[in-house]
C-alpha cells in the first residue's frame, strides 16, 4: 500500500490495513522510526503492562528461571562479604 504525506505531514492508513487490524476512528496508535527508510505503526494497547507481560520469559529461561536466578544472585552476596 501506497499513501501520501499531507502538507501538515500527515498521513491515511489505508482502509485494507485499518480493517485488518481492526483500528477505529479516534484511536490511538504508536509510530516508531525503525531507521531512516522504515517506520513501524502499531496500535496503543489499552493495558500497557498487560501488553508486556511474558515479554522477559526467554531471558529467563536462559537464566534457568526466576528461583535459580536469585538462588545464585544471594549466594555471591554472601561470598562477598
Amino acid at each position: 500500500m501506497t499513501t501520501t504525506l499531507s502538507k501538515k505531514y500527515q498521513i491515511v492508513i489505508p482502509k485494507s490495513v485499518r480493517t485488518r487490524m481492526h483500528l477505529a476512528e479516534g484511536e490511538r496508535v504508536h509510530v516508531q522510526a525503525i531507521d531512516e527508510n522504515t517506520a513501524l505503526v502499531t496500535r496503543e494497547p489499552a493495558d500497557p503492562v498487560e501488553a508486556m507481560r511474558g515479554s522477559g520469559r526467554d531471558i529467563w529461561k536462559k537464566l534457568g528461571g526466576t528461583r535459580q536466578y536469585l538462588k545464585t544472585e544471594r549466594v555471591s552476596w554472601d561470598k562477598g562479604s
